[in-house]
């Protein structure tokens, strides 16, 4: 229970690991704080040579952080991992935020609360894309959510509106972040490992 409580103040936490030449902390804060629209500055400090956390604000901050599509700073990937209490140098998160499309979804489903329902029921909803907030394209609504990579990912969600024939919604993703089950590493999985 202390461990819970302690860990609370790290909800909105973040971590960027660099598998090489890590970049000044500072330079990465400025590029944080500068370029992935937060609306409160994030912190950045150093937990080993690999590894920075980043403090955010805001649940929201948190997902438009947790959902960059952008990994790179200076030429660099990065990988973005969320923060938890079991976090070790050796071992990543299962959690991945993912983008996927959901295509031919009917008009009426793209509503935005029904849109969030729906990631909520398969991970955790984060956020929709610009082009799918405006209704740009209504051909294959886009939106991030929160899965963990330890299990198999879904092919198809099922909706199920009124008393209306259930829907098996076709879920494409953009995507497909492996999980090592072994050795916990995200970026490839058990059989490459």
């Amino acid at each position: 229970m202390d461990v819970k409580l302690a860990s609370e103040f790290h909800t909105l936490s973040l971590i960027a690991k660099f598998s090489l030449l890590r970049p000044p902390v500072d330079l990465f804060e400025h590029h944080v704080n500068s370029t992935w629209g937060l609306q409160q500055p994030a912190t950045v400090g150093l937990i080993d040579p690999k590894h920075f956390l980043i403090h955010l604000q805001s649940e929201e901050d948190f997902a438009r952080a947790w959902s960059r599509e952008s990994k790179i700073f200076d030429n660099r990937r990065f990988l973005l991992l969320r923060w938890t209490p079991d976090f070790t140098k050796r071992k990543d998160s299962s959690f991945s935020a993912t983008w996927l499309r959901l295509p031919g979804l009917p008009l009426p489903c793209q509503n935005p609360a029904i849109l969030e329902v729906i990631g909520n029921s398969f991970g955790r909803f984060l956020r929709l894309d610009d082009r799918t907030k405006k209704m740009k394209h209504p051909l294959a609504p886009r939106m991030c959510v929160e899965m963990n990579l330890a299990f198999k990912l879904p092919d198809v969600v099922v909706i199920a509106i009124g008393s209306e024939e259930p829907l098996h919604q076709k879920i494409e993703y953009d995507l497909r972040i492996g999980f090592c089950n072994f050795c916990h590493l995200q970026g490839h999985q058990e059989s490459n490992c």
